[in-house]
């Protein structure tokens, strides 16, 4: 009768074994804003808020007509320097010829020697003056590094955008993550790679995650969470990443997070 009634208590405690906790978080997003490195006006936006766009997605264009205007001029300067260059690569080639007969002094050699590398030197600035118009129009009508969400667009057409100023925020679902706090007694069952089970409001199933960062330093208790030992007020920052993408996961949503320790 005595190993009866252990075998029943131990059972009965097994039972009364706390679950393991679920914890309050939220979803964040680590947002790419994008932004001319040039100034000038917004001539055009061609996205809205809420769209999802492809990588390599056209996202907005300055007013381009300057550095246009720049680059046709700078592709003339390339042309006449390489008349130029013929011109003077004729005149030395005719100049090394005649200078051992006597027929040209070896100053007017070096002269035309001079000219012919100066219109190679002239060729190779309006190449890299137009590699570089080049390169700020294609910042100035930046496309998507990713496919993603916009977020929120900052502009509209014909207001003055300043150099580096943010025209779109963009959300690529790669770069959703899951933030919430855990107290420091449970930190050390934690560990990075661990799974976890994500729900809320409205979501049709659980989402399992896995942790990819623990705070390495304590903070005290967001006023938005509510602990009753003086203990849990000292937390943890935890960062999850959800293995697959879900479109119910949106920054701001809160979280019932679910932790087993490994």
């Amino acid at each position: 009768m005595k190993k009866l009634y252990l075998a029943a208590l131990v059972l009965f405690l097994a039972g009364c074994q706390p679950e393991d906790p679920v914890y309050q978080g939220y979803v964040e997003g680590d947002y790419l804003m994008i932004a001319p490195t040039t100034a000038g006006v917004l001539d055009a936006l061609t996205v809205t808020r809420g769209q999802g766009v492809k990588q390599g997605a056209r996202l907005f264009a300055l007013d381009l007509t300057t550095l246009k205007a720049a680059l046709a001029s700078a592709a003339a300067e390339e042309a006449q320097a390489k008349a130029a260059l013929e011109a003077a690569q004729n005149e030395y080639h005719r100049a090394v010829l005649l200078n051992p007969t006597g027929a040209t002094s070896q100053a007017d050699l070096d002269e035309k020697k001079a000219a012919f590398h100066a219109a190679e030197s002239t060729i190779a600035m309006a190449q890299q003056k137009q590699i570089q118009i080049q390169k700020q129009l294609s910042e100035a009508a930046p496309t998507a590094p990713a496919a993603g969400y916009i977020e929120e667009t900052y502009y509209r057409p014909g207001e003055y955008v300043a150099a580096g100023s943010a025209v779109v925020r963009l959300l690529p679902p790669e770069n959703i993550k899951i933030r919430f706090f855990v107290p420091q007694a449970r930190v050390p069952q934690l560990a990075a790679g661990q799974t976890l089970s994500l729900s809320c409001d409205g979501c049709t199933a659980p989402i399992p995650a896995k942790i990819t960062f623990i705070s390495s330093q304590s903070e005290y208790t967001p006023p938005v969470i509510y602990s009753v030992g003086s203990r849990d007020k000292l937390v943890f920052m935890i960062e999850a990443k959800p293995e697959q993408f879900s479109p119910q996961l949106r920054p701001g949503l809160p979280l019932d997070i679910a932790l087993r320790a490994p």
